[in-house]
């Protein structure tokens, strides 16, 4: 019975400390006791499926520490399912900014902060791909099978691992260039024909005349890009599973 109780209490802690960096339910208006709500229902279902953990022959501070390395396990799991929602709010500020809508902020839930108009866009479709097509249960479903590879107290660091945070963490720059590729050319597109119009034209207010076309331009070519944004986002969560599952391997030793 102590050990079904330890059971529970270490997939607590590492499921909640994966809901706790998972996008959605760190919403300020979502509730901190139905988050905790989950993570107790979680772990009821998911400890009885491991193996029984023979804690009775620890001491205090090595159950502190197996309790903190199940935190940290969770918090690293729920980093890098939230990583996708990092790109796109660096694309939608790299847009805001070409665009010149980086003062017209809004509150975005996502990330509980004023963003810019187009990064809330971006984090609402990225919310929208990531629940019309299912693809949080099996992010779930990878959550859940890291327990067959990591078991609880056998995690450790290694260089593998940091290399894969390091490769993912290039990734969020990279597919926030390619979101906001097109707006960014759009933009030095004007800029350009501007600058020769001023040219050509000295009597022209070429920088105010200039903010206007800007902002059209952005805005359509925006809107006709998002399709491909989604499907950017959609690669990402499609990989998801598979990268926590790698992560847990190893963290558990493996390669």
């Amino acid at each position: 019975m102590e050990t079904d109780y330890y059971n529970w209490l270490f997939v607590f802690l590492r499921v909640s400390a994966f809901l706790l960096v998972l996008p959605f339910f760190t919403m300020a208006n979502f509730p901190v006791t139905l988050r905790v709500a989950l993570g107790a229902l979680a772990a009821l279902l998911l400890a009885p499926l491991l193996p029984p953990f023979a804690a009775g022959r620890l001491d205090f501070f090595s159950l502190l520490g197996v309790m903190f390395q199940e935190v940290s396990i969770g918090l690293l799991l729920g980093f890098l399912a939230r990583l996708i929602f990092f790109t796109v709010e660096i694309a939608g500020t790299v847009i805001g900014t070409e665009m010149g809508l980086n003062m017209a902020s809004v509150f975005d839930p996502v990330s509980s902060q004023q963003s810019p108009v187009p990064a809330s866009i971006l984090a609402y479709l990225a919310a929208m791909v990531m629940l019309t097509l299912n693809l949080h249960h099996w992010m779930l479903l990878g959550f859940e099978r890291t327990y067959s590879v990591l078991p609880v107290g056998s995690a450790h660091l290694n260089a593998a691992l940091f290399e894969m945070l390091v490769a993912r963490t290039n990734d969020v720059f990279t597919v926030a260039l390619q979101i906001s590729a097109p707006v960014m050319a759009v933009s030095f597109v004007v800029t350009l024909v501007f600058a020769l119009l001023g040219r050509a034209v000295p009597q022209m207010n070429v920088f105010g005349e200039s903010f206007g076309f800007r902002i059209v331009a952005g805005l359509v070519v925006f809107g006709f890009t998002l399709q491909i944004s989604a499907q950017y986002v959609r690669n990402y969560l499609d990989r998801l599973p598979d990268d926590l599952l790698a992560v847990a391997q190893m963290l558990g030793g493996a390669r």
